[in-house]
């Protein structure tokens, strides 16, 4: 057993636990709202649809159930990090935030895989997938999410939702943490790898001016989930390695501060559902024209005046 941190390295700061409850709960506000918005879309405004459209349809429906538990989190934060709703209750809303979370991170990543393929290897077999194929491959992510973080569902009251310092850490949560770094590492290389290529690509078809549009936003689509990712991810996962290494030390004065700057950086993964839009109005232009409509209905402008038109792929 490791040596106890002691308990004021824990202490409670009413102004952390209200600004993070506070942002939780505006994240869930606009997140239900893009995330409804594209749903719709989705059903009703797209023509045409691509495998990438199906791996974004799943990361919608990720998100939402991501955005489910937000409000749940941000009571908890409210009640001084106190859970009162149940610990079977609390094992569930853990698990659900940590599947929806990894779901997320997976369809990201195939969607960046996705205009990799088609853009730096074109000729490739994979690039004939079906929608159908699609699909198979969206399940197979959610059953292998499934398996990966089943684990979260055994976590103990005391460590639930969030393990305070100096609490002996089960085999469940050590799990969680290995899988978050290696859900942050892997698929952030692979999405810079994928951008740089495509860059690449990008420079030695200059002159072709056929190519450059469908090209261009195809750079444009990966830069987008590359920002996206690192702007919800990058503050947890450096101070999640703050951390260890300040809990390893033993020394309280850093580690004090530390928890309350790991409580505002999670709080920052949760944005993934608040920004994933952003992608689907670079993916395509149906999506563009229901937000910029809901927009205006929200600005008190009416209808929106531009005819959609017949909105299809934008990588077509």
């Amino acid at each position: 057993m490791g040596d106890v941190v002691p308990a004021n390295c824990s202490a409670r700061s009413r102004a952390v636990e209200v600004s993070v409850a506070t942002l939780l709960a505006l994240e869930c506000v606009l997140g239900l709202l893009g995330n409804v918005v594209a749903l719709w879309t989705f059903f009703f405004r797209l023509k045409v649809w691509k495998p990438y459209a199906v791996y974004l349809l799943h990361l919608v429906v990720a998100d939402l159930l991501l955005t489910f538990c937000l409000p749940f989190h941000a009571a908890f934060y409210l009640r001084r990090k106190t859970w009162s709703f149940g610990h079977v209750s609390c094992q569930t809303l853990h698990f659900l935030q940590v599947l929806s979370r990894g779901v997320g991170i997976a369809f990201l990543t195939a969607v960046a895989l996705d205009r990799y393929f088609r853009v730096v290897h074109p000729r490739l077999k994979v690039n004939l997938l079906s929608c159908r194929a699609a699909w198979g491959v969206s399940g197979f992510i959610w059953l292998l999410l499934l398996g990966l973080t089943h684990q979260s569902l055994f976590v103990s009251e005391a460590t639930c939702p969030n393990p305070d310092p100096g609490v002996d850490l089960s085999f469940s949560i050590v799990w969680q943490e290995a899988l978050f770094f290696l859900q942050f590492i892997f698929p952030f290389g692979l999405l810079l790898f994928c951008n740089a290529r495509i860059i690449r690509t990008l420079q030695k078809r200059l002159r072709d001016p056929d190519k450059q549009p469908k090209l261009q936003r195809a750079r444009a689509l990966v830069t987008v989930v590359v920002v996206l990712f690192a702007v919800c991810f990058l503050p947890s996962f450096l101070a999640r390695i703050l951390m260890a290494i300040f809990q390893g030390a033993g020394g309280c004065r850093a580690l004090g501060p530390m928890v309350h700057v790991s409580d505002v950086a999670s709080s920052l993964t949760y944005l993934q559902s608040v920004l994933n839009p952003v992608l689907y109005c670079f993916s395509n232009p149906a999506f563009r024209h229901s937000y910029r409509k809901v927009f205006n209905t929200l600005r008190g402008r009416g209808r929106d005046t531009e005819a959609p038109g017949d909105i299809r792929d934008s990588y077509s």
